[in-house]
């Protein structure tokens, strides 16, 4: 008898915790880091109260309760889902972005999983260089180097001049494209995981300043990488404010990669006055994380090569560091 007591008062307490969760989630606004986790598990933890709404939902005080906080819980991820995408593509190149990460030691072969006229790698280690540097795909290359949880790379099959970012301790570089239909600028970024409080605040100033980065000269933008954030995070309505704009489908849950559809979204790919075709995920043998691909292109009829061929390679010079453009006015 005793032990079936046990087993009720514990299904009981685990049936709290996920409403639990989103009353946290409700808090985000305070600025609580605490919340601000939570605030990103929010669609979860909603689907994972139904158990306790089942069982005190039909009472009214209880179910109006749960009702309200749900609401606003998930506001910030629906805002995001409702917010303007970015225009379906007719045609393009196809850009990708994607964590490594920098524990497996499985990187080459997830690099060969991967390919695009644009690659964002994230969490690289120092043997990678090496390797990436004989890939006759990507002839323009920007290395930054490894230090702490790995370094990152951008990786182009048209040429760029780019140079490094120090947003805020985060790694970034800033790169202009000549890509055949046009010139664009390209901003790889990867934050600072929010871990605690101290982390959370730097990946909130990170972002903040990556908006203010964006709005610095007009025209097409194209910001990718693993910015620690989903889309209904503060620093993501920055970037929305900033006019970028994610997938014409959505965006994909990319991590952690086990969790597969059940996850959450903190690799983007965002464009500004760009068309931007709908994000895939692309699994990567020894990371956590998923690649996401898109297909890019200027808006408007089609001017540049097909997705399919993932862009027309210039003559293939050596692999060299790239000249920094001039510094925006």
């Amino acid at each position: 008898m005793r032990l079936a007591v046990a087993g009720v008062r514990l299904l009981a307490v685990l049936a709290a915790v996920p409403p639990a969760g989103l009353l946290l989630a409700a808090l985000a606004p305070t600025g609580w880091w605490v919340a601000g986790l939570a605030l990103h598990w929010a669609p979860q933890l909603a689907a994972l109260s139904l158990p306790f709404w089942c069982w005190l939902g039909r009472r009214p005080v209880v179910g109006l309760a749960m009702l309200l906080l749900s609401g606003v819980a998930l506001w910030p991820a629906l805002a995001a889902v409702w917010a303007p995408h970015a225009p379906l593509p007719a045609d393009g190149i196809t850009v990708v972005t994607a964590n490594l990460f920098y524990g497996s030691e499985r990187h080459a072969e997830a690099i060969s999983r991967i390919d695009g006229a644009l690659v964002a790698l994230v969490e690289t280690r120092p043997e990678d260089r090496a390797l990436v540097l004989r890939d006759t795909r990507w002839p323009h290359q920007r290395w930054q180097t490894p230090r702490g949880s790995g370094g990152i790379a951008l990786l182009s099959r048209f040429p760029m001049r780019a140079k490094d970012l120090e947003l805020d301790q985060a790694y970034g570089i800033d790169a202009r494209i000549e890509a055949p239909w046009g010139s664009l600028r390209v901003l790889l970024l990867h934050t600072w995981s929010p871990r605690d409080a101290h982390s959370t605040a730097r990946n909130r100033q990170q972002l903040a300043e990556l908006a203010g980065l964006a709005e610095t000269e007009p025209g097409p933008l194209l910001v990718f990488g693993d910015l620690n954030a989903t889309p209904g995070d503060p620093g993501l309505r920055l970037l929305r404010g900033a006019g970028l704009r994610p997938p014409h489908g959505g965006e994909v849950r990319t991590w952690p990669s086990r969790f597969g559809p059940f996850g959450i979204a903190i690799d983007h790919i965002l464009a500004r006055d760009l068309a931007l075709g709908s994000a895939t995920a692309i699994d990567l043998p020894g990371s956590d994380h998923h690649a996401v691909s898109a297909v890019l292109a200027f808006p408007g009829p089609a001017r540049g090569p097909r997705a399919s061929g993932n862009g027309s390679s210039p003559p293939h010079d050596p692999p060299r560091a790239p000249t920094p453009p001039p510094q925006p006015r």
